[in-house]
């Protein structure tokens, strides 16, 4: 019998005697009436001791919470870790040497390249007449670059004619019309769109569509659209191709 079931009969058995105390006290009853009283005190101190004392077994319900054993790592995991690490180290040591610099990824598969051990170079701008540094990794942290040779930054100009004339050909002067560098425009385009281009991909995704069309109002210049194709390759969008309307890209599934 558990102590709520035994509570509820010592309190019963103190009405009881309540009220054969009343009976007892109107009927002058005295003998029967101090065995009452005693009764009353008994069934009272019972029922205190009841209420009272905690049984010694009843333990407080302790809250069961079903934990999940923490995921473990895969190697995949480690590596785009410690490529993070590698990428961050990077922009310490170029900022550190050239402020006003900016680097990119020679290649878009440069996390693949990063895990199977091969050769990493970046391509730089406004780094000192630097344009590309090998990365130095091994046991895939940072060791340090291999700069290459700056270029001169006036190379010489071709013997003029000895007649004073002008012997370049039209393709020539087609070839100088525009040799600018855009790779870091679409480098720090994609950067500073990477949320909308992003939440446009899941849209996309959402709406089953293959593709999707950056449009030509979003974009820098035309001229930096084939850099951008090629920044667009490196954060995932396959396949982005250059139309009128903008850039069309594959989403990836």
């Amino acid at each position: 019998m558990d102590k709520t079931r035994k509570a509820a009969i010592a309190f019963d058995a103190l009405k009881i005697l309540l009220a054969l105390f009343l009976l007892c006290f109107i009927t002058r009853l005295w003998p029967l009436l101090f065995l009452i009283i005693l009764g009353i005190f008994v069934a009272a101190l019972r029922l205190l001791f009841l209420t009272a004392k905690k049984a010694p077994d009843e333990k407080p319900a302790s809250t069961v919470t079903s934990t999940t054993p923490p995921r473990q790592d895969t190697e995949q995991d480690v590596v785009r870790i410690a490529f993070g690490i590698l990428q961050r180290r990077i922009n310490l040591e170029v900022s550190s040497r050239y402020p006003a610099a900016k680097w990119i990824w020679e290649t878009s598969n440069a996390i693949e390249r990063f895990s199977d051990g091969f050769p990493l170079t970046i391509m730089l701008n406004h780094a000192g007449g630097y344009k590309k540094a090998t990365v130095q990794v091994n046991n895939l942290q940072f060791r340090g670059f291999l700069y290459e040779t700056a270029e001169p930054d006036n190379p010489e100009e071709p013997p003029a004619d000895p007649d004073g004339e002008d012997n370049s050909s039209p393709e020539d002067d087609a070839d100088d019309i525009d040799q600018t560098d855009y790779s870091i425009v679409a480098f720090e385009w994609v950067d500073a769109n990477f949320e909308r281009l992003n939440s446009a991909c899941n849209a996309a995704i959402a709406a089953r569509e293959p593709t999707m069309l950056v449009p030509a109002g979003a974009l820098p210049v035309r001229a930096s659209w084939e850099s951008i194709c090629f920044e667009l390759e490196h954060i995932g969008l396959g396949e982005p191709t250059i139309t009128d309307s903008g850039i069309q890209v594959t989403v990836p599934k």
